[in-house]
């Protein structure tokens, strides 16, 4: 075997080997490639047992490019998220200087479980905190964070502290069934039940409080329900914020949950503070508007969410992935606390202020869920803060907030069509094509139809987006999105199939946004001429039987 081909030599950094082969791995995977499309070619239907069944691991050592070929295969139909017409989930293109210094960081293979497995290179960590600390109005020297696996991780920190507080005895002793309570809201992410379980808290006792119409957290419903289970002899933990949800950018208020919290620790004469947890993830980009203003009626909602972002300094800690709003290669999520006291809750033994670290005594594997930790999410964060800066991160939110205004402008217009969330503050549109028969009815009209006819309407949308996927894999059209099948026109429990548009390319602005709509309006009409016969076969009726599509 010729180490030099596979580990290049020890006297030297190798980058030219890895630029060489990264090339290489380029030029073969060219195939595949479809940049003006959706997605990578490929004909989107794999059985993953078939796949392997034959697979056997080789005996000698095979050459690169015959290693690279074989592989090859595996980089069909990947989402192109440069792609301004890709708008399927919030998953964003990458930062190309982030991506190739972690590539270039990675030759070094540095492991942040200790300082020196991983040089200065781990004060990237700190600085990045510093970063976000000063945005938040958070006092920096008193802060600390870690990189940690995603937005599970950062919820499950938050969780564990809370636990502590609650209860210093958990870690040796464990939870008591049903002793404990979480509150978060209907709005909030999964997780925040799963790190319960994962826990031992219960996922039955991350309890649940219902949203205002704007959807915020009911804070007078959610004092009620602390008052009723402390009152029931349980432990109250704390607080799991929305901090931006993932279609309308939701942000719960901070500073009523603040004042809610003193209340009830006056009240119930608590000898601990309940942990007040943001799940910042995607809000945490509103941090760089604090400074901004505007006239501009297309950025009324980077303006009305940014006061609520803006409270974040009332958080006890935040959880912030860059791999999401902040552009970065996956996995960059970032778990931060205001206070050194609250991050000492994890291992006490490592009580250090920021003053007294220095190289050499610095070892964060006694604190973080990992015993291993890579370098990634925090070098490719600063360097895709460094970039960017924060007026580069205004110019494309502004771009993505004025394509998302466009959007909801050009199709309400559409008599075919109705945009279900015109006024809300998010990136995501949320709307559904009218079957020829109802094309005169507008929404309001629309909900109070029977439920056969409803359930006829959804459908009719369901398949329009199936009708755009395939297109879009058959490289006949350069944008997809999604259907909502969970998603509920607001204030009923109505489904329609709602159709959801996903902006997250930094590409995108208005005049993408224009010749979108022009796009997808040409592919409404082609979607109802292909089943115009559905207009005939409708019957309204419980027992109504739908014709495919095709």
């Amino acid at each position: 075997m010729k180490k030099d081909v596979y580990f290049g030599t020890y006297k030297n950094s190798n980058v030219n080997i890895l630029n060489n082969y990264i090339k290489l791995i380029d030029d073969i995977n060219s195939k595949y490639y479809n940049f003006s499309f959706p997605f990578t070619k490929g004909n989107f239907d794999l059985n993953y047992q078939d796949y392997i069944k034959d697979k056997k691991l080789n005996y000698n050592s095979k050459k690169p490019k015959d290693v690279f070929e074989e592989i090859s295969y595996l980089y069909q139909c990947i989402p192109n998220w440069n792609n301004p017409g890709t708008m399927i989930n919030v998953i964003p293109p990458v930062n190309l200087l982030s991506t190739a210094t972690v590539a270039y960081t990675n030759l070094f293979n540095p492991n942040f479980a200790q300082d020196t497995y991983a040089g200065y290179l781990i004060a990237s960590e700190f600085e990045v905190i510093k970063y976000m600390s000063d945005l938040m109005d958070w006092d920096y020297k008193k802060s600390r964070g870690i990189f940690t696996f995603g937005g599970k991780g950062t919820n499950l920190y938050a969780t564990k502290i809370a636990l502590k507080k609650a209860n210093s005895t958990t870690s040796k002793s464990g939870c008591s069934p049903n002793k404990y309570f979480m509150i978060t809201s209907k709005h909030a992410h999964p997780c925040h039940y799963q790190v319960c379980d994962w826990l031992g808290i219960g996922s039955d006792n991350c309890i649940e409080i219902s949203c205002l119409s704007n959807g915020q957290i009911n804070i007078e419903e959610a004092e009620k329900k602390i008052q009723e289970n402390i009152e029931k002899g349980k432990i109250f933990l704390g607080y799991n914020l929305n901090g931006g949800s993932t279609n309308d950018l939701i942000i719960d208020p901070i500073k009523e949950i603040y004042d809610l919290n003193k209340r009830i620790i006056k009240k119930y004469k608590l000898n601990y503070s309940p942990h007040i947890h943001v799940d910042f993830v995607l809000g945490w980009i509103l941090l760089f508007f604090k400074d901004f203003h505007t006239t501009k009626k297309a950025l009324n909602p980077i303006m009305e969410l940014k006061k609520y972002a803006l409270e974040v300094k009332y958080a006890d800690s935040v959880g912030i992935d860059f791999h999401k709003t902040g552009f970065c290669p996956y996995i960059s999520s970032l778990f931060m606390v205001k206070s050194n006291d609250d991050f000492s809750l994890l291992n006490s033994a490592e009580n250090k202020e920021l003053k007294d670290l220095h190289y050499g005594n610095y070892n964060p594997y006694n604190s973080t869920l990992e015993l291993t930790r890579s370098s990634s999410g925090a070098i490719g964060a600063l360097v895709c803060l460094k970039s960017l800066g924060i007026k580069g991160f205004q110019e494309i939110y502004i771009n993505m907030f004025e394509g998302t205004y466009r959007i909801r402008e050009l199709l309400s217009k559409e008599e075919g069509v109705c945009v279900l969330n015109h006024k809300a503050n998010g990136l995501v549109t949320f709307f559904i094509i009218k079957p020829p028969q109802y094309k005169t009815l507008s929404i309001e009209e629309i909900i109070k139809l029977p439920s056969t006819e409803i359930e006829f309407i959804k459908k009719y949308n369901v398949d329009f987006s199936k009708f755009i996927l395939d297109k879009a894999r058959n490289n006949l059209i350069n944008f997809t999105f999604t259907s909502s099948r969970s998603y509920k026109y607001n204030g009923t429990n109505i489904n329609l199939g709602a159709l959801k548009i996903y902006p997250i390319s930094v590409f995108f602005d208005k005049e993408e946004a224009t010749k979108l709509v022009k796009n997808i309006i040409n592919e409404i009409k082609e979607y109802k001429y292909n089943t115009k016969s559905y207009e005939n076969e409708i019957s309204i009726s419980d027992d109504m039987v739908y014709k495919e599509r095709r």
